[in-house]
């Protein structure tokens, strides 16, 4: 006897025969909503577009304006060593503890949002964050300075994984790309424009201002992400192995208890009436036989939204188990891609901070401070249009594509994107760095900041999408899991940068920082050739471990 194993994140995206007796989206009849939503008027996914949007609002603002606050201080570094005596490299070093530590702090962070709440976790995330904020305007010693950047790392964690989450927990495969590129746009976007305005307050009021005034807002970010971001974490009956996609017959006794939780077992003749295709059978099947419990529970009240505690359901696992998971999934490559990918965008981030002022400051540009700031607008705009690539025209793309393939969706399928920045990121180091080299006029320069920044968002976005189509079970934790790799690789860079420069020149640092760039985003082209097989030849251990774990229903 053979038990049909769903490979994860290949699921029925589209309807293409018009047949499939599950919900439909709205505006386009023929995509299948996935996950399927409940009958539970407080299932994020059932949410109207107004209130869905009031959320996201709040969770994108709340992303925007806690990466101003831990990246305002950069351009005050010289005035902070003038003032406190803590050297450039002090503080320089401080940030990049900073950096890993939000890459570690999100151990913590994530399993709390994930087991008792987003809502508790982004309230207490920003006032503790404007707590520390506001004490960084008076430290005095190195040792106080690296304290407060390791505590504001910790405490800042959740713009690491946890807006992520959100998107996953309110919108739907067939639209989560447009939420992940605005997503990348605010966290980029704030990372670019903060430095731009922190430089002109620190050089009219004096640097401590920046933090003062950081931290007003995040008083007022606190205020208003209490009152009006509403809890979404739902916990569904239903896992997304209900609506998957191709199945692939494997020994029941290997799998062992993943049979009584999936239960896709079927006949030829079944296979037979249901379509031609035996692939395209054993998804409707699938998909039809997926029902989903009505809950006789009422909805929450406006006082119990406001709330901050009693999400948390009884059948989820312990927090001290799921605390490890995300060390567990570094045993499926796609995990271990995803954070390479990102981590080399945090690397390239890390590259242009530290060597922009080395080369704008010195002849021929001669730049002053706050005109070195100003260039970063043309990173800003960069971000943008990687937004808008990587954003909605990858759902776009997707449903295309599943199109083409009977209305089966991959999750390689937005990684066709990668083009753009295969195109841009080499691009955009020769012009920046090499061309810096030879001196060339200061808008190639310019313009080469604005094509690496273009790969930035797209990064991001690609690489936390393809964590949350491919094991949307496991999402939470396996954000975690790219966010330790990319932060341990952004760590690395940040102290590299500066020697790789000095020993190498600016010329043949940059040419191999173009190649390392383009191995990197290659690494897309082969998950888009292989990437299916890795999946097929996981899926009886990743079904296990979302038993195991008490994933199957999230």
């Amino acid at each position: 006897m053979t038990l049909n194993v769903p490979i994860p994140g290949t699921v029925q995206l589209v309807d293409t025969q018009g047949t499939l007796n599950v919900k439909h989206g709205k505006d386009h009849k023929d995509i299948v909503l996935v996950p399927q939503p409940s009958d539970h008027p407080d299932d994020p996914l059932r949410w109207s577009q107004p209130r869905k949007m009031q959320n996201v609002f709040c969770a994108m603002a709340w992303c925007f304006f806690a990466a101003a606050m831990i990246s305002g201080l950069s351009p005050a570094y010289v005035a902070i060593e003038a003032d406190t005596g803590i050297s450039v490299a002090d503080l320089s070093t401080g940030n990049g503890l900073m950096y890993l530590f939000l890459g570690w702090g999100t151990l913590i962070t994530q399993t709390l949002a994930l087991n008792y709440g987003r809502r508790p976790v982004l309230v207490v995330s920003i006032v503790l964050t404007t707590l520390v904020t506001l004490w960084s305007a008076y430290v005095k010693t190195k040792g106080e300075f690296y304290a407060n950047r390791i505590i504001v790392g910790v405490v800042s964690s959740p713009m690491e994984t946890l807006i992520e989450v959100i998107i996953g927990d309110v919108f739907f495969t067939h639209d989560r790309g447009f939420y992940m590129g605005l997503y990348s746009w605010t966290l980029w976007g704030s990372a670019f424009l903060a430095p731009v305005a922190a430089g002109f307050v620190a050089e009219s009021l004096g640097w401590r201002w920046i933090q003062y005034i950081m931290s007003f807002i995040g008083a007022g970010t606190a205020i208003a992400t209490f009152f009006f971001f509403e809890e979404t974490m739902y916990y569904r009956t239903t896992s997304q192995a209900e609506i998957i996609g191709i199945e692939e017959a494997t020994p029941a006794g290997d799998i062992g208890a993943l049979e009584k939780k999936i239960q896709m077992e079927s006949s030829p003749d079944e296979t037979k009436s249901n379509s031609s295709s035996p692939d395209q059978a054993s998804v409707t099947r699938s998909i039809e036989n997926n029902s989903v419990d009505p809950s006789s529970e009422k909805t929450r009240t406006r006082a119990e939204k406001l709330k901050l505690w009693g999400f948390r359901d009884a059948r989820q696992a312990s927090p001290f188990k799921l605390v490890l998971l995300p060390f567990v999934l570094f045993r499926y490559p796609g995990m271990i891609f995803a954070g390479i990918l990102v981590g080399g965008i945090l690397s390239w981030y890390n590259v242009v901070g530290g060597s922009l002022a080395l080369i704008l400051s010195n002849a021929p540009y001669n730049f002053s401070t706050n005109t070195i700031g100003l260039t970063y607008l043309a990173c800003f705009v960069g971000v943008t249009i990687g937004c808008f690539l990587s954003g909605g025209m990858s759902d776009m793309l997707t449903i295309k594509l599943a199109r083409r393939n009977g209305g089966v969706m991959e999750p390689e399928h937005r990684l066709y994107m990668c083009i753009v920045a295969i195109i841009a990121h080499p691009a955009g180091c020769l012009l920046y760095g090499v061309g810096a080299s030879y001196s060339i006029h200061w808008v190639g320069i310019v313009f080469g900041l604005g094509l690496i920044s273009i790969t930035l968002p797209i990064g991001t976005s690609l690489a936390f999408t393809y964590i949350l189509d491919s094991y949307k079970e496991v999402a939470g934790e396996g954000l975690v899991s790219a966010i330790l790799i990319r932060n341990l690789m952004g760590f690395a860079f940040s102290y590299a940068v500066v020697p790789i420069i000095e020993n190498l020149g600016l010329r043949n640092a940059f040419i191999l920082i173009a190649i390392l760039g383009l191995v990197f985003w290659c690494f897309c082209i082969v998950m888009i050739i292989f990437g299916k097989s890795i999946r097929r030849g996981t899926a009886a251990s990743y079904w296990r471990l979302v038993e195991n774990y008490g994933k199957a229903a999230h």
